[in-house]
């Protein structure tokens, strides 16, 4: 059985506490050793969203010979929507060819359940599937002498602070999984669109803060963003922001107009179509604001009737190739050319990523013996 940890000052903020729309009444109180569903031992915390919380957790129902089996609990907030959703995505990938190149990327559901409060969904292992198993004994193991710090809240929640450092790769074969479907959408057909937002405001396509639909190239934009957060270990939009440190739609097309450049005319031609676009639905905001169009949600508008970006001022002296400062100059030539084809205002310009795969700067070095 885990010990308590050190106990941090009620005053420092801790994991979802961070989140501006946290509330304690939300999120069940997990602590280190209790058991869920009589059979899943909560061990140490790894991680936490604004709707929920991760845990390493021991499956009690064993034969004693056969080796520990860790998974991983994901417990949701007793007010969150998409734990319904996220099972149903699960489900109907679960359903998907297992012959698909990206089924081994894909880490499913193997069950689910619910306590008093939230319901647990149960991942096998977390974001990665380990080469050698003694990763996750040794990481719970030297949590089990070293305790997560916690506090408890005004409300008597415990509240941990959550760890994952699990030491240097022990492998180079491991490969990073798809496991959080919370907010996944299914596109049944290959000329549906999306129209209500997705995605994470750093992440955000331009479609989706410009209301004009998305599909597919959206996660392309995605992981043409994200390419800065492993090459660089930094984000590339550095002011979206404002000054209370909420996030400004204007400020992020202001960026991406630095840095790629004013959209083409179709993109601004789209917007001006789909700007009265009534979603099927009201989305709420964060700030509880219910909202029934793209420029409602994201305080448009943004162009005039010209085309011309409303917000000049903001546009920031900023050039993409001056982001990089990790790699070297051939290097940087490449990386910055494999980012420009994903980073466009037209989706359909942006390449596939079966076209990405080839790119130059993602083949195999050769070297010199």
């Amino acid at each position: 059985m885990p010990s308590p940890g050190p106990l941090s000052p009620p005053g420092i903020l801790i994991d979802e506490e961070l989140s501006p729309v946290y509330n304690s009444k939300y999120f069940y109180p997990a602590k280190p050793g209790e058991v869920l569903a009589n059979r899943y031992q909560t061990m140490v915390k790894v991680g936490w969203g604004v709707s929920s919380t991760v845990w390493l957790a021991r499956d009690l129902q064993r034969h004693i010979e056969e080796p520990e089996n860790v998974v991983a609990l994901k417990i949701t907030n007793n007010n969150s929507s998409s734990t319904g959703h996220e099972r149903k995505v699960g489900e109907h990938i679960s359903t998907a060819d297992p012959s698909h190149p990206g089924h081994s990327l894909i880490r499913t559901l193997l069950d689910s359940f619910e306590v008093e409060g939230p319901e647990d969904l149960k991942l096998e292992n977390i974001m990665v599937s380990f080469e050698d198993q003694t990763v996750l004994a040794d990481f719970m193991n030297y949590h089990l002498e070293n305790p997560m710090a916690f506090k408890v809240d005004l409300t008597g929640r415990p509240v941990y602070q959550s760890v994952n450092d699990f030491g240097p790769l022990r492998s180079l074969r491991s490969i990073p999984q798809l496991v959080d479907f919370g907010l996944a959408t299914r596109l049944e057909e290959d000329d549906d669109w999306g129209v209500w937002p997705i995605q994470p405001v750093h992440y955000q396509a331009p479609e989706v803060i410009l209301g004009n639909g998305w599909q597919m190239p959206a996660d392309i934009w995605n992981v043409g963003v994200l390419l800065w957060d492993i090459i660089e270990g930094r984000e590339l939009f550095q002011h979206i922001h404002d000054h209370a440190g909420h996030y400004n739609a204007k400020l992020h097309i202001a960026e991406m107009i630095a840095l790629l450049g004013s959209p083409p005319p179709e993109v601004i031609q789209r917007y001006q179509y789909m700007r009265e676009y009534l979603w099927p639905e009201p989305v709420r905001r964060e700030d509880g604001r219910l909202c029934e169009t793209a420029e409602e949600y994201f305080c448009g508008p943004f162009f005039d009737e010209k085309g011309c970006f409303l917000y000049e001022d903001l546009i920031p002296d900023r050039k993409i190739s001056d982001t990089s400062s990790f790699l070297g100059v051939e290097e940087k030539e490449g990386f910055l050319d494999l980012a420009k084809e994903m980073l466009v205002w037209h989706p359909d310009a942006r390449k596939k990523a079966g076209e990405l795969a080839k790119h130059p700067f993602l083949q195999p070095k050769q070297t010199s013996v």
